[in-house]
């Protein structure tokens, strides 16, 4: 019996071996590779250079796509107006459509950071453990849209950040820091989120490498290239 137990469970562990080498293999019985989103899993030198970049890259797209929204609804409204590269003047509104205009631009990084977090969980979801690619971290930096809202805790009750949030808060009836600080309690459960997407050992260093790049980005869209191209 225990001779024909041992062939038995070889032969068992050979068919499940067939079947998960058939699983594997294409319509042609060759091996399939296994496909990661942008690219294979990073060195470690570039798993801390992708966050930076994406930061770097993608902050000062995130300020300029604020004020093109303001910029946008405002001319779709009829209503004129300069664009400039952290603020749209000369646009002279009822306080309905100041309230309108103000909206554009929360509300697109609001979208932006949705659509991140759900690319970033559709990317991780069968992937928890396993490394971050480079398309994990163009999701994460999208979700990080939600971090505008973490300026709320920079403010104080009489004088609330952000401003767009402020105001829209007065136009719903609300306290002007009604609005700001219930989105800074989304934005820090967002966070979290996205943190418990990615992979356990690799989250305090790339984030600050993801912090700094946005930061030194924000800088230079900000001091450099915003007067120069959007004066």
């Amino acid at each position: 019996m225990v001779g024909m137990n041992f062939f038995a469970e070889q032969n068992h562990s050979s068919e499940r071996g067939r079947a998960m080498s058939f699983a594997n293999a294409d319509a042609l019985g060759r091996p399939r590779r296994s496909v990661l989103p942008f690219g294979k899993e990073m060195s470690p030198a570039r798993k801390y250079l992708a966050p930076f970049l994406c930061a770097l890259l993608a902050c000062p797209a995130f300020v300029f796509l604020h004020e093109l929204a303001h910029y946008i609804a405002g001319a779709c409204l009829g209503f004129g107006g300069k664009l400039h590269y952290a603020e749209v003047t000369g646009i002279r509104l009822t306080w309905q459509a100041d309230a309108l205009v103000t909206a554009a631009g929360p509300l697109l990084q609001a979208g932006l950071a949705v659509a991140g977090f759900v690319w970033l969980r559709h990317l991780r979801r069968d992937r928890r453990e396993a490394a971050a690619t480079l398309g994990d971290w163009l999701a994460t930096t999208l979700a990080l849209n939600a971090g505008r809202w973490l300026r709320s805790l920079t403010g104080s009750p009489s004088h609330p950040q952000p401003p767009d949030e402020a105001l829209l808060s007065r136009a719903i009836g609300l306290p002007a820091w009604f609005l700001p600080y219930l989105l800074a309690v989304v934005a820090i459960i967002a966070f979290l989120g996205i943190l418990r997407l990615l992979p356990p050992g690799d989250r305090l260093l790339p984030f600050l490498s993801m912090g700094l790049g946005g930061a030194i980005g924000i800088q230079l869209w900000m001091s450099v290239l915003g007067p120069f191209l959007l004066p």
